[in-house]
């Protein structure tokens, strides 16, 4: 669109300009990365459908993608099990009722924790309380 000097634009072609000019300034959402926040890195997803970038065994729960992996996990009484951080970022794993307080966990960090008796515990990742998981011990 060409301005000529001494003519005035319409409402439309002055609405046309501004979304032009928006446009430009902020570039097409086709393609663009989100902009994460300062304090909270975006969760980075893998090609294969955001699954976790290590598959978990039997007894392991992956921390990947801001997420625990599996959400749920069945055990018996006396397993072991460990989490393992994937992410580039710190979690914790915290179950303030049944004594589950893992220290700070960086990049390719475990925590264990042997369940001696039945029930179903809760966790949370104290950094990021949104991500909750549970471990249920049976007999």
């Amino acid at each position: 669109m060409r301005l000529i000097p001494g003519k005035r634009l319409t409402v439309a072609a002055a609405g046309a300009v501004a979304a032009l000019v928006l446009l430009s300034a902020c570039g097409s959402s086709k393609g663009a990365a989100a902009t994460p926040m300062p304090s909270m890195p975006m969760p980075t997803m893998s090609t294969a459908g955001g699954t976790p970038s290590a598959p978990a065994t039997a007894n392991t729960i992956n921390i990947s993608n801001f997420a625990f992996a599996p959400a749920t996990l069945s055990v018996t009484t006396g397993t072991t099990v460990t989490w393992t951080n994937r992410d580039q970022v710190a979690h914790t794993v915290s179950d303030t009722q049944d004594g589950i307080a893992s220290p700070v966990l960086n990049q390719s960090q475990t925590y264990s924790f042997k369940f001696t008796k039945p029930g179903t515990y809760h966790y949370i990742c104290t950094i990021h309380p949104f991500m909750h998981g549970t471990v249920i011990v049976t007999v």
